[in-house]
């Protein structure tokens, strides 16, 4: 790819907004260049950005979950409850196993319905979400709880680079970030390098020639809303461990978040096109606009409104640019 078809990718763009924005914070409130601030951005992306890959995945098939979210607060709480009270000596790898398997269920009965079945992605997560918001609040209560695994907290604690800044405190950069590393890394495997991956590509860009090559719809979409549903477990027991507590109110509302930075990164809606350095531009800049707007102290309810014209523009950006692509 040379230099002038380089610029032309969503992925340029992106950059050139994200180094923009950069310098225009920068300008308005210094702090926003501390390496503190830094840090906080970088710690602020692994929810987010593990979620991403997720939905990457997702939306590369041609589907859309709406589910991730109720799936990551019933796998913390449920495994928090159970270890805290029953083992709360329990190792993290331990945990973080539990939650993924509980995730990955849930995302096979997702799978069941939309594959098997032939129902609206849509419908059967938005449909499988309340029905987990619903039997949480039910049967789990809606109470936080805080006597979680003592391994939790020991990760909240986990700093792989700390410095000392210029107030004389200590700037640390948390090691979750090595996790969001480890999960771009692995799913930038699988959909460049892996058959599974291609037959991803495959199957969400045209249907019906995947079928004519003999690729199994099915199987193909059973793995990846198993896939999503792992990634929603992990990112679960990892939400408790930077809260301290296990709270089933703490990631409700958060989808617009995700589903912004995946959309802005470069996935075309339908199917068959995204990559993961488009999704974790756009991690970055639905973070860094999230930041410096509670740097400059502006409502919650302008960030939402922010965050729902980022998912509008995003999409019609890519809807136009694909049509130009076909006319071309």
């Amino acid at each position: 790819m040379n230099l002038k078809q380089i610029t032309k990718t969503s992925e340029f763009f992106l950059l050139t907004v994200i180094l923009a924005i950069f310098v225009v914070f920068c300008f308005v409130n210094p702090a926003f260049f501390s390496l503190g601030n830094l840090f906080d951005i970088a710690k602020s992306m692994v929810e987010t950005g593990i979620l991403a890959m997720g939905c990457l995945v997702v939306l590369v098939s041609g589907g859309l979950d709406l589910s991730f979210m109720a799936v990551a607060v019933f796998a913390m709480h449920s495994v928090s409850l159970f270890f805290g009270r029953n083992y709360n000596g329990a190792p993290l790898p331990l945990l973080i196993l539990c939650a993924i398997v509980v995730g990955t269920l849930v995302g096979l009965i997702n799978s069941f319905f939309i594959a098997k079945l032939g129902l609206p992605s849509f419908i059967v997560t938005l449909g499988t979400s309340n029905v987990i918001s619903g039997l949480c609040l039910a049967f789990i209560g809606s109470k936080q709880y805080n006597k979680i695994p003592a391994s939790m907290l020991a990760f909240s604690k986990w700093n792989i680079i700390s410095v000392e800044n210029a107030a004389g405190g200590k700037s640390n950069l948390h090691g979750s970030v090595i996790i969001l590393a480890a999960v771009i890394v692995l799913t930038t495997f699988l959909l460049r390098k892996t058959m599974l991956g291609r037959s991803i590509y495959c199957v969400g860009g045209n249907p019906v020639s995947a079928a004519r090559v003999g690729l199994n719809r099915t199987k193909i979409l059973l793995f990846v809303y198993c896939f999503m549903g792992g990634i929603a477990g992990l990112v679960g027991i990892l939400h408790v461990s930077f809260q301290r507590m296990s709270n089933p109110y703490d990631l409700v509302g958060n989808e617009l978040n995700v589903i912004a930075a995946v959309v802005i990164g470069g996935p075309r809606v339908g199917g068959g096109y995204g990559n993961t350095a488009g999704t974790i531009l756009g991690v970055l800049l639905i973070t860094m606009i999230n930041n410096s707007l509670v740097m400059l102290r502006i409502p919650t309810f302008w960030q939402k409104a922010v965050v729902g014209m980022i998912i509008i523009i995003g999409t019609a950006a890519q809807i136009l640019r694909y049509r130009r692509s076909q006319t071309a």
